[in-house]
């Protein structure tokens, strides 16, 4: 049987979102208030990250067809993000509201050794996480408790080293109507070593943590799903867009409305970033949206 070319084509976008979005996250926020995860970091596979057992990742949701999408921030690539621009220039009118819409969302994406796992067992198998390696999403809170410890001298060791490294505690707890992770999570304050089995378990799964990230869309189609979301026209890209809702996403609930990285960084960032240029992109904005309704 002799292929389409379209056919080929949607094979490897299968295969590379298979690839850039697997589904072993570990769903920590699904153990029940009160509980604690224990969890070992591990280090990249990557010996040149300079985090050693972290990346960023950083995206955008645009609505775009009727239906919330994840947009990579170019700001990831090292480049100027046009959908930052707009939401800087939205906050530099006073705009609020589309601000914060358009403005980049943070998380931070690590692998570890699941240690103990209150989280409730697979219905199928009756198996939870604990002894396994998962990936990890970390949001706001969880984040900054790991940039204290470090900027703080609290830690005088590698955690995620497999001898002399250190297990890290996350406690779910509740803030108003959302879950809270700010109380009780924590490094342990003794270090402990992976036996051998262990190490040689988790050095079979160990990856390069910049696999995990979103491949460059390009600026041009960045900008027509900016454009698509700015003034409600049709996007198409043959189907690869990524809903905003991926499980591995999930774990932004561990920030609490009123903690968000969406909260708080536009107060300090936004309103400055592409200052020069918000009057134009505005302008821009309203004469697409003119158009549209023409």
């Amino acid at each position: 049987m002799t292929l389409t070319i379209e056919q080929v084509r949607t094979a490897f976008k299968q295969k590379e979102n298979e690839n850039s979005r697997p589904n072993n996250y570990y769903p920590f926020w699904t153990m029940p208030e009160g509980a604690s995860a224990t969890i070992r970091f591990l280090p990249d596979a990557n010996p040149d990250n300079p985090m050693g057992f972290l990346v960023e990742k950083i995206m955008h949701t645009l609505t775009i067809n009727g239906e919330n999408k994840s947009v990579p921030c170019l700001k990831m690539y090292g480049e100027e993000c046009p959908v930052c621009k707009v939401s800087s220039a939205y906050y530099k009118e006073g705009d609020k509201v589309n601000g914060k819409k358009y403005w980049r969302k943070k998380q931070h994406l690590t692998q570890v050794q699941v240690v103990e796992d209150p989280t409730p067992p697979d219905q199928e198998t009756g198996e939870n996480h604990e002894g396994k390696v998962r990936f990890l999403a970390i949001g706001y809170q969880l984040f900054n408790i790991l940039k204290e410890a470090f900027e703080s001298g609290e830690l005088d060791i590698v955690p995620y080293a497999f001898k002399g490294g250190t297990n890290f505690v996350i406690k779910k707890s509740k803030q108003g109507d959302h879950a809270s992770y700010v109380v009780g999570s924590k490094f342990s304050r003794r270090s402990t070593d992976l036996t051998d089995d262990e190490i040689a378990e988790v050095k079979d799964h160990m990856i390069d943590l910049s696999t995990l990230l979103p491949q460059h869309p390009g600026v041009e189609k960045v900008e027509a799903m900016l454009e698509a979301a700015l003034t409600g026209a049709e996007f198409s890209d043959g189907g690869s867009s990524t809903p905003a809702s991926e499980p591995e996403s999930e774990p932004e609930s561990d920030e609490p409305a009123s903690k968000s990285v969406e909260d708080k960084k536009p107060a300090a960032e936004g309103p400055s970033e592409f200052a020069d240029e918000a009057d134009e992109i505005l302008a821009k904005i309203r004469e697409r949206q003119k158009n549209k309704a023409q």
